[in-house]
Parts: structure tokens; sequence; C-alpha cells
């Protein structure tokens, strides 16, 4: 319910970011794909960790395949900016919107199951805040690259 007007908000306000910045899309795409693979490492390397110390679990096991996948994505996204290439730069943008929402779906489950056992609001609060910054990350690693990709065809059609 709450990421429909959420994401509505991010669509309006997308171009007025970019036109507010002027940043170049191909420096934005290859800042996104370094982001990507920091993110990953950290929290991939982090579900390495709970898996590594606690039991086997198939969502951290889902939640590590998923960043690997997205760290692969952003190095082929890293090459598709600096080369110009559109197709590794679709590949990014199907990757990370499929992986992202089902990064999304499975961190919704485990804050759901994991905060209904503590009755403290701060929790709640953490794990609510933590899926909307990675909304909005998802965001980004989807409009820039987006951007880049009209940007390039529109080149290629001039």
């Amino acid at each position: 319910m709450l990421a429909a007007p959420l994401v509505k908000i991010f669509v309006q306000c997308a171009p007025l970011l970019e036109s507010m910045c002027n940043a170049n899309p191909q420096y934005c795409c290859v800042f996104i794909g370094v982001v990507a693979i920091l993110s990953g490492f950290i929290e991939g390397g982090y579900k390495v960790y709970q898996l590594a110390t606690l039991s086997l679990s198939y969502m951290a096991l889902a939640m590590v395949l998923a960043w690997a996948l997205i760290i692969m994505a952003a190095v082929l996204l890293i090459l598709g900016a600096i080369k110009k290439i559109r197709f590794l730069l679709l590949i990014w943008i199907i990757v990370s919107l499929v992986c992202g929402v089902a990064l999304i779906i499975l961190k919704t489950v485990i804050y759901a199951c994991y905060f209904s056992y503590n009755p403290d609001i701060a929790y709640h609060i953490f794990g609510a805040s933590y899926i909307i910054l990675f909304v909005l990350l998802l965001f980004l690693f989807l409009y820039f690259p987006y951007a880049y990709r009209r940007q390039l065809e529109d080149e290629l059609y001039e």
C-alpha cells in the first residue's frame, strides 16, 4: 500500500532531480555500478557471515545469490557505460529490477517474521526505514541507466 505512492513521487521527482544536478548520465551509471558493487559486498558479505555462523537459511542464501547477480551485472553496467553499449545497460536494468524486487520481498518477509516477536517500536521503525531506503536505492539503480540508455538511443536515431 505504501510503495505505490512512493513510487509515484519518485517517478515525478526524478526528472527534476536530474535537471537540477545537470549530471552526465554516463558518470552516474559508473557511480551507480560502484555503489552497487560496494553495497553488494557489504550486504552479501554479512549474509554469508550469517550463513556461516547460523544454520542454513534459504532466504539468506537467496539474498546472497541476488547480490552476487547484482555485482556481476554492475560490472557489465560500468563496462556498458564506458563503452556506450546499450545491451549491457539493458542487462543491468533487467537484473537489478528482478533481483531488487526479490530482495525487497525477502527483506520484507524476514523483517516481518523477526519483528512480530519483538514488541519494541524501534525495531519496527528500523525495519521499515531500511526497506524504504532500499526501495530508493533500487530506484536509483534503475533510473539513471535507463536515462542513459534512452540518451544513447536518441543519439543513434539523430
